[in-house]
């Protein structure tokens, strides 16, 4: 298949199958995904953590999370009137959330400080006045656009990879940046002295049982679910 006809295929899971997928393919994808993606300065400055099959724990925390997130951000804008919030509900745990709960692995991509440049950068930094940036935790902070950017591109690579393997994936970006939120996790801490957690993206990964498109269409909103039109994404200059 072309580019296009794979990643043309990828559809958001409400609800995975229970069968995992083995680690043995798991790592290889993985492997794959990071030897093709590309990264400013060869830093890569953020971890893929793997939860796996047997980590059904984790994941629930992970969950309830996502969860109250959506609450929080619900009732921030119900308090605002922000016009783009539906306003005055009930609050209801969105279903779409479910493949962050149950699915086969769960990645959950975060900054981090690298801890030197690779040879060729070190020359740069040494011969030319460069900064290695990435090195420094308050300069990550700062960079965290740039390494979501990256992450964005590590993920839409794994995403054909499983997709050509008739593997299943799905996003979440909603989670709070807090880093008080995150204590509970220490492994995604990259600075336990400041236990400071910066998390970029969610994505489960699994078998696809029930999917988003097929719930729109029972429910005749699927051309109520578009985006937005191609010319007003796409500026030609």
């Amino acid at each position: 298949m072309s580019i296009f006809d794979t990643m043309e295929k990828r559809h958001h899971v409400v609800k995975y199958k229970p069968e995992p997928v083995p680690d043995k393919i798991m790592k290889d994808l993985l492997y794959k995904a990071w030897k093709i993606s590309p990264s400013k300065n060869n830093f890569m400055p953020y971890n893929v953590n793997v939860i796996g099959p047997h980590n059904q724990e984790e994941k629930t925390k992970i969950w309830e999370m996502t969860v109250d997130n959506h609450k929080y951000y619900e009732e921030i804008g119900n308090a605002t009137a922000n016009k783009h919030l539906v306003h005055k509900y009930k609050f209801k745990i969105n279903p779409n959330y479910e493949h962050v709960r149950f699915n086969s692995h769960l990645l959950v991509f975060t900054s981090r400080v690298c801890p030197e440049p690779n040879k060729f950068y070190q020359r740069m930094v040494q011969n030319e006045g460069h900064f290695a940036e990435q090195c420094e935790l308050d300069q990550v902070l700062d960079l965290a656009e740039a390494t979501s950017v990256e992450v964005g591109m590590f993920a839409s690579h794994l995403t054909g990879l499983c997709i050509e393997n008739g593997i299943d994936v799905s996003y979440c970006a909603c989670i709070r940046k807090n880093v008080n939120q995150w204590r509970q996790f220490p492994y995604l801490w990259y600075d336990k002295e400041k236990q400071y957690a910066r998390v970029h993206l969610i994505m489960s990964i699994g078998y696809g049982e029930h999917y988003r498109y097929q719930w729109l269409a029972r429910h005749n909103t699927t051309d109520q679910d578009m985006k937005p039109e191609y010319y007003d994404i796409i500026k030609w200059i």
